[in-house]
């Protein structure tokens, strides 16, 4: 118990030290030069590097820490000269050089969490390569189906070499979800007259290779969660061209027809066994699958019936179906097939809230005292979670035509859902929902957009810190489990709320972490605990690594000298612009720029140009002619004395010059675009470009 209060102190320390370092050089304080924001930087990496080398023989807890450690820094010092050199945000080249020693790293120590990271930083990539943040590109059908086509091959191909489960469970979910991402795209470019069928019959390939040949249950259930998405999207893109009682009742047989194969399949295959504790958990996952996607086709069903035969009926008509029609049989019905008792209730509740908006606050507040009263006596551990969800959502719908205040319906939802855990837990009958549920109405509630820090804004946030550490420290496996995944995503959520300043958090976090590191040390001493000693590397490992350090390092320095380079030496370039304000992933608030040479109506096609600018009279640079295409030149441009050339990236008429982000302290993006109209650039002999400063002059 205490060497796991010790671990998970360390632990915490680690993540709060982290996000604090991000938190501070996100915040971009203008206070601070760019030799001591790269000085800083490179510090930490290298301090992380070396407590790694350090502690890796002794404390093999510690040492594994802080490799990561040193890999997540390396990251923050990609994007750190991203901002102070103002490339592009959250550009997908950021991830890129930051993967390729991850994945090497990961391969040479087997550290897992570094493989996660390294599939993680790999699908980041492809997101900003496809949807970038600082520009937009208009991709040809073609194109894009060949772009999303190539992430697909490339998870493939982990999916089938990788060697750890974990890894090709990650990678095989990423491949199916760029098959989505080809499924959801080819709305916008014609692709779903064809695309559907070949999808379908693949995700029916695959389920039938995990089912009858591999039997893989997890793969089964991934494979059975991606199907139903897809049948789902592709019934919604049809109701959306033809809203019209045939295509709903076929709707409505399809629900039928999947919560029939699921029953089929459940009792046929063979691969849900309820005698053993993964057996059991994978039926559980496989029935919720197969309930959310009938329930979600027959609701859709239902209400587009409801709308087009019943216009003139009372809301209360359908209100009082879905209890009586729908809640109520399938609650009593104990000895039905566990999926279609669970689908009638999903699609019972799930009616029921499409009406509730427009029903009376008593009869909610009746209904979700009915509801609590079903969780509290109901021993199907099914039932209780649909109920659970059911209850929390009519609740806060009944709290919100009383309270004006959002965030005092989400801390009541939380008292309540937190209470039924405990009940629970107290009677030693808990479980998982109602936890989850408490602390996802918590978290929304500290994510709120706020502007001022208020007495409920301290509230909500202290309430959360301390449910968070209570289950960190004295929960059950699955408490710490949960407590971790909202701990992680209460610190993302922070990043983006703009009632407390990101300077101040990032000081609030390195301090906290800095007294949890003292703290787990001082406990680890006093207990005198002795960890296990790490794996000695051997020789070539460890020169292997070292090596992959040093590139790390070499990069970072060759990066920061030919940026400063460019400034110095660079013709400057005086560009009209078109500012908005955005934040970035990692490198704080920024300012989105466009050009009039952004758009160039004779490119088409993708590649690499070179444009020609021409200084006015009034000083401003303007586009004077394209002079190369993909290195060939363009006739009707001769490069005049006094020229500058530019080199950028287009798709079609679009340009990227890497020069579209200029990141600014936070909170000034109002002030800073409403007064800024011109960009000065500076471009080197080869085109390259360096935004150096925006101006309104």
């Amino acid at each position: 118990m205490a060497a796991r209060i010790v671990k998970t102190g360390y632990a915490l320390a680690f993540l709060c030290i982290i996000a604090g370092i991000v938190y501070f050089f996100a915040a971009n304080w203008p206070e601070m030069g760019r030799e001591v924001k790269v000085g800083i930087s490179i510090g930490v990496m290298a301090a992380f590097y070396i407590a790694s080398a350090a502690l890796w023989g002794r404390h093999r807890f510690l040492g594994r820490w802080m490799l990561i450690g040193g890999v997540l820094s390396f990251g923050i010092a990609l994007a750190l000269l991203g901002q102070i050199y103002n490339s592009h945000a959250d550009s997908y080249w950021l991830f890129l050089a930051w993967l390729a020693p991850t994945a090497v790293l990961a391969s040479l120590t087997k550290e897992r969490v570094l493989s996660v990271i390294a599939i993680g930083l790999l699908q980041l990539a492809c997101w900003f390569y496809y949807f970038p943040s600082a520009y937009r590109i208009e991709w040809t059908e073609w194109s894009s189906f060949g772009v999303l086509s190539l992430f697909v091959i490339v998870n493939g191909v982990l999916f089938i070499f990788v060697r750890t489960p974990l890894m090709a469970c990650l990678a095989y979910m990423a491949m199916q979800g760029w098959l989505l991402v080809i499924d959801v795209t080819g709305f916008s470019y014609g692709r779903d007259a064809w695309w559907p069928y070949v999808y379908a019959a693949l995700l029916a390939g695959l389920l039938y290779y995990f089912l009858v040949i591999a039997k893989q249950r997890l793969y089964v259930l991934l494979t059975s969660l991606f199907a139903g998405l897809f049948l789902l999207i592709q019934y919604i893109r049809l109701l959306a061209d033809h809203f019209e009682t045939w295509l709903l009742l076929i709707g409505l047989m399809a629900a039928a027809a999947v919560l029939y194969g699921g029953v089929v399949l459940l009792r046929r295959a063979g691969l849900f066994s309820a005698e053993t504790k993964a057996g059991r958990r994978f039926l559980a996952v496989f029935q919720a699958i197969v309930t959310l996607a009938a329930s979600a086709l027959a609701i859709q069903s239902l209400l587009g019936l409801y709308f087009l035969w019943t216009e003139s009926w009372s809301p209360y008509v359908l209100f009082f179906i879905s209890i009586f029609g729908f809640v109520v049989p399938a609650s009593f019905g104990r000895r039905w097939n566990p999926v279609v008792r669970y689908t009638l209730l999903a699609v019972g509740y799930g009616l029921g809230v499409a009406m509730a908006w427009e029903v009376s606050r008593s009869a909610l507040f009746l209904y979700a005292i009915g509801l609590a009263i079903g969780v509290i006596g109901s021993s199907d551990s099914g039932v209780r979670r649909l109920t659970t969800v059911a209850l929390t959502v009519y609740f806060g719908i009944a709290l919100s035509s009383v309270m004006d205040d959002g965030r005092k319906v989400l801390l009541t939802l939380a008292l309540v859902s937190g209470g039924l855990y405990a009940y629970g837990r107290f009677r030693g009958t808990p479980f998982l929902t109602p936890l989850v549920l408490a602390f996802g109405a918590l978290g929304i509630a500290t994510s709120v957009d706020v502007f001022a820090a208020d007495g409920l804004y301290v509230t909500l946030n202290i309430a959360m810190i301390l449910a968070l550490a209570f289950f960190l420290f004295r929960g059950r496996q699955l408490e710490r489990k949960t407590a971790w995944v909202y701990t992680a995503l209460y610190l993302v959520l922070k990043y983006y709320e703009l009632a407390w300043n990101l300077l101040h958090k990032s000081v609030s976090l390195l301090a906290a972490g800095a007294v949890l590191l003292a703290w787990a040390v001082w406990l680890e001493k006093r207990n005198g605990f002795t960890w296990g000693r790490g794996v000695r590397w051997g020789r070539r490992v460890s020169l292997l690594t070292l090596i992959v350090v040093i590139a790390q390092f070499s990069f970072l320095g060759y990066t920061v000298w030919q940026k400063e380079r460019l400034l110095r030496y660079g013709d400057v370039v005086k560009l009209e612009l078109e500012p908005i304000d955005p934040r970035s992933m990692l490198q704080g608030d920024y300012i989105q720029l466009r050009y009039d040479i952004s758009t160039i109506p004779s490119l088409d096609g993708s590649g690499r140009v070179q444009v020609g600018l021409r200084k006015g009279e009034d000083g401003v640079h303007r586009l004077a002619g394209v002079y190369m295409v993909n290195g060939e030149k363009r006739p009707g441009y001769t490069p005049q004395p006094g020229d500058v050339i530019i080199t950028g990236t287009f798709h079609g008429p679009q340009v990227v010059y890497g020069i579209e982000s200029y990141f600014i302290p936070e909170k000034t993006g109002m002030k800073r675009q409403e007064n800024v109209r011109f960009a000065y650039v500076r471009v080197s002999e080869n085109g390259d470009a360096l935004l150096e400063a925006i101006r309104a002059e």
